[in-house]
């Protein structure tokens, strides 16, 4: 019962006298405390809801042995903190920030972990691939592979039909991208940037762009249509013993970067090609070893040869004398899918 007493007389506040100068007072705490990622560096952002005495905060990192001090401004009711942790090493961090008032007095502390990035993440990401390019009439189609989803694009770089080089920004979620103006026979350049966290600060890159290698302007899949004339004897004669039309979609094959086979007439059964060649002002065309093997020796002529590079249309017309001494004359036109 004395025990009793004796607490019963005790204040509520007598702690105090062991504090020589009463109270401690803290200052109102960062809110929402975020780190987020950047390239050898990281953005540490809060919110200030409360106390309208701060003035300052730090933060700590490393385990303390480095720090940052930022003054505080308050505006409003709700102020933003945002400040930039510069020069860390590859990995995390984990940061410790206090707020302080006029006096010095300290709230008390807010943690938060986040990670920095740097050449060791950009190693070991690589660079969207190809599975398919395509030469079209409105230019090179590339149909790309999947991508990663922390890719948001990737960025092509090419020389154009003018001569200069350009960059085209392609999104992650694209299966295809046209590229109309494009150079063919040169270098398309493909670099992938990635964010290593949704909320990333810094977008990164792979380390170096590929090469993407494409085939000449030519090939692709072409429509047919024409004639081809048969005839008894030489054309001199002028005695026609049939015609074939021809039509059907042909698929040109690259023999380099300026040279494609495909079907000559309605002969490619045969194994017998036409060769087109073409060094971007020029076309020429001459029959594949198949074809050249099975008429009469230099018998192949080209009487007419054009291409439209605007259209891909390519309008040809060749005779050969066949083994028996019959001519043949094919006219045909081939356009560009």
């Amino acid at each position: 019962m004395i025990a009793l007493a004796a607490v019963a007389c005790t204040k509520s506040d007598d702690y105090k006298k062991y504090q020589v100068s009463g109270e401690i007072p803290y200052p109102g705490v960062m809110d929402s405390v975020k780190i987020l990622a950047g390239k050898n560096r990281v953005l540490l952002t809060g919110l200030f809801t409360s106390d309208p005495k701060i003035t300052k905060y730090r933060i700590f990192w490393n385990n303390r042995q480095d720090s940052l001090e930022v003054a505080v401004e308050r505006k409003g009711f709700v102020d933003t903190a945002r400040t930039f942790i510069n020069n860390l090493a590859e990995g995390a961090i984990s940061v410790e920030v206090r707020t302080y008032d006029a006096a010095g007095n300290k709230s008390i502390p807010i943690f938060a972990v986040g990670n920095a990035y740097g050449t060791q993440y950009e190693s070991g990401v690589s660079n969207r691939s190809a599975s398919a390019t395509t030469v079209t009439k409105g230019g090179l189609k590339i149909t790309w592979t999947p991508v990663s989803p922390g890719s948001p694009f990737t960025r092509l770089t090419y020389t154009a039909t003018d001569g200069t080089v350009k960059t085209m920004r392609v999104p992650g979620r694209d299966e295809t991208t046209l590229v109309p103006d494009y150079q063919y026979n040169t270098k398309l350049l493909v670099q992938t940037a990635y964010l290593p966290e949704a909320t990333a600060i810094d977008t990164f890159y792979t380390l170096k762009p590929d090469t993407l290698i494409k085939s000449n302007a030519l090939a692709g899949v072409y429509s047919s249509s024409g004639v081809r004339t048969n005839y008894t004897g030489p054309v001199s004669n002028n005695v026609v013993a049939g015609t074939n039309a021809l039509s059907g979609d042909k698929t040109a094959t690259a023999l380099g970067a300026d040279k494609i086979e495909l079907d000559y007439a309605n002969l490619g059964g045969n194994g017998w090609k036409y060769v087109f060649s073409y060094n971007g002002t020029a076309m020429t065309v001459a029959p594949n070893a198949t074809m050249a093997g099975a008429i009469a020796a230099g018998s192949f002529i080209v009487h007419s040869i054009s291409y439209d590079k605007a259209t891909g249309i390519i309008t040809v017309k060749t005779a050969y004398t066949n083994t028996a001494g019959d001519d043949r004359v094919v006219e045909e036109t081939l356009t560009l899918k």
